[in-house]
């Protein structure tokens, strides 16, 4: 059974805009001054100006990259026989696996509640939407790391700028362990029922 995340829509919209264009209108842009010099009118400034484009085209592939990934990627959970799967290719490269027997509780988040939105604990880590309301926290029997979790470094710039000038999120990390795990579930009463009844049967 599949439990389908949700990724924020505003930060996806914002990265579409800010950052993709760079990738496809830069290229354009230094094709375009160089067909200008190959056609016999050389222009030093416009030179300038493509080695410029082509540098900060370039730069901005890592960022490119991961939202191309968070366009088109489909995060989800799912609930196997002996174990909850982890389905995130934004933050992980592989699917990540969570024994059955790990999970100790599933409860309901109040992003109302400041607990949740403004304090973060070391041993929890949020997963899908980039700090919008998480609704849904899987809480582990022990710890548990995220081996396959990708650097942060890696053009997920977009998704740490905080929402509110509070606090920034807190991603699965190489190398650190968690406790909790906090999700946004597309529907979090039909989640919560389901996990709870898969981790309790």
């Amino acid at each position: 059974m599949d439990i389908a995340l949700v990724r924020s829509r505003w930060r996806t919209v914002f990265a579409v805009f800010a950052v993709l264009p760079w990738g496809l209108g830069l290229p354009l842009v230094v094709l375009t001054i160089g067909w200008d010099a190959v056609a016999g009118r050389p222009d030093v400034l416009g030179a300038a100006m493509a080695v410029a484009a082509g540098a900060a085209s370039v730069a901005t592939v890592p960022a490119q990259v991961q939202t191309a990934r968070a366009l088109l990627s489909r995060p989800r959970l799912t609930l196997e026989t002996d174990a909850l799967v982890i389905h995130d290719p934004l933050f992980l490269r592989e699917s990540a696996r969570i024994a059955r027997e790990q999970i100790a509780e599933v409860r309901r988040l109040d992003w109302k509640d400041a607990e949740v939105s403004l304090h973060i604990d070391y041993d929890t880590t949020e997963l899908t939407p980039f700090r919008e309301p998480l609704n849904v926290e899987v809480r582990l029997r022990g710890a548990h790391g995220f081996a396959s979790a990708r650097r942060l470094h890696h053009g997920t710039w977009i998704w740490r700028l905080p929402h509110r000038w509070d606090r920034s999120p807190q991603f699965p990390v190489p190398g650190d362990h968690c406790r909790r795990i906090r999700v946004r579930a597309r529907h979090p009463v039909d989640a919560l029922t389901a996990l709870t009844e898969w981790a309790t049967n």
